[in-house]
């Protein structure tokens, strides 16, 4: 049920690289290359080996414009891997990325993202993703907060999905955005042959047709207040959203759901030289939805982004809940490659928990997670992290671009 793994992989390295110091620096450069070994271990993949070669292009005010990052990697269960990535950040407010990858068995992604919110004179945005994904290695557990370990599954997720996101903003820091989504996915048999397929473990699942082919078309209405003091490495404000999603067969979805729910985010700078950092996030998503909507419509905890002790999706149904906080400190920092590195500790702690009912309580029993973020920063725009979290069900490892929250 996770998307673009490959990718934020590859990217977290090249962040991290710019950040650890490990080659001398060459002075002001427009293109440098950087080759970076690859030792990567995902709760669901296992490890991965390989190399990545990163060229990064630079403007004339040093700034990283555009990055090239192929790599090359195996894994016992995907086989070999390469992978083609191209990052652009033209202007302050633009991204765009490009990803192509297939491996020598099922696993492939072709991915292609674009935002930007400096549209119309910075009082609109605009943002777009298009993503063909077929991941071996995903997991499911059935559902609820207490889903058993030991009834692990595997299968493969074939994801094909487009999202476009126009917004609006109608006062300095309040906008609305609305996001439509086209997705289509289908399972498959994993690769994973040590734990069985999704569909011999859940039978009863798989007879009320839970696991068929899907098709949505969503609709999803926002309001989001914003003071952050920048979109890619806050350092303050703060940010809130209140949404509501749709979908329904009388539009050409499988099945009808709403969902709706809040997002709250704060970055309370501790010192006036703004490090460190506290960064905290609230969350509560809901859904009301029909009986033979999949599981992978619901609601999830576990993965590089909530609950990071445990693997992507790893608890699953209507509702979720989750609070947390990390101490992001700079300890590190120096000018390598013609751009500003930095690296950042960050400690964290999140609690969370799945629920069926809008009626039940979104606070007892809930699943813990602790453990110790690092970060590589390339200013104005570039975030890649490593997260070590550990749980009650052991210890996990995390990559990606960007900030969690």
């Amino acid at each position: 049920m996770g998307t673009g793994s490959r990718r934020r992989v590859g990217a977290a390295l090249i962040a991290l690289a710019l950040a650890a110091g490990t080659w001398p620096d060459s002075g002001r450069a427009e293109v440098s290359f950087i080759p970076i070994p690859e030792i990567v271990t995902d709760p669901n993949e296992g490890p991965t080996y390989g190399i990545l070669g990163v060229f990064l292009f630079l403007d004339e005010k040093d700034e990283v414009r555009y990055m090239v990052a192929p790599d090359a990697t195996y894994n016992e269960t995907k086989g070999f891997y390469p992978v083609f990535r191209l990052f652009g950040y033209p202007s302050e407010h633009r991204r765009y990325s490009v990803t192509l990858g297939k491996s020598t068995t099922k696993d492939e992604n072709y991915e292609l993202e674009f935002s930007d919110r400096g549209f119309w004179d910075q009082r609109a945005f605009v943002a777009g993703n298009f993503i063909y994904e077929r991941d071996s290695t995903e997991r499911f557990y059935g559902l609820g907060n207490e889903s058993d370990e030991d009834r692990e599954s595997n299968y493969t997720g074939n994801l094909l999905r487009a999202l476009a996101t126009p917004g609006l903003w109608i006062l300095p820091y309040v906008n609305i955005a609305y996001q439509t989504r086209i997705e289509r996915y289908s399972i498959g048999r994993g690769q994973v042959d040590s734990i069985p397929f999704i569909q011999t473990e859940f039978p009863g699942m798989t007879e009320k047709g839970l696991f068929r082919s899907t098709f949505y078309w969503a609709h999803r209405a926002s309001i989001a207040y914003d003071s952050r003091d920048s979109f890619d490495i806050p350092t303050g404000g703060a940010y809130s959203e209140l949404y509501v999603e749709g979908a329904s067969p009388w539009l050409g979805s499988s099945t009808w759901f709403v969902k709706f729910g809040v997002d709250w985010r704060d970055y309370i700078p501790l010192r006036k030289s703004g490090n460190p950092i506290l960064a905290l996030r609230a969350l509560a998503d809901y859904v009301t939805t029909a009986d033979d909507t999949p599981p992978w419509e619901l609601n999830s905890l576990g993965g590089r982004k909530t609950l990071r002790a445990y693997g992507g999706d790893r608890f699953i149904d209507a509702n979720r809940t989750l609070v947390g906080g990390e101490l992001r400190t700079r300890v590190w920092q120096r000018r390598m490659f013609g751009v500003n590195a930095e690296i950042e500790v960050a400690p964290f702690v999140e609690a969370g928990k799945v629920f069926p009912n809008l009626a039940d309580n979104p606070i007892n029993h809930p699943h813990w997670a602790y453990g110790m973020g690092f970060r590589g920063i390339a200013r104005p725009q570039i975030v890649g992290f490593v997260d070590v979290g550990a749980g009650s069900e052991g210890i996990a490892v995390f990559t990606g671009v960007n900030y969690p929250f």
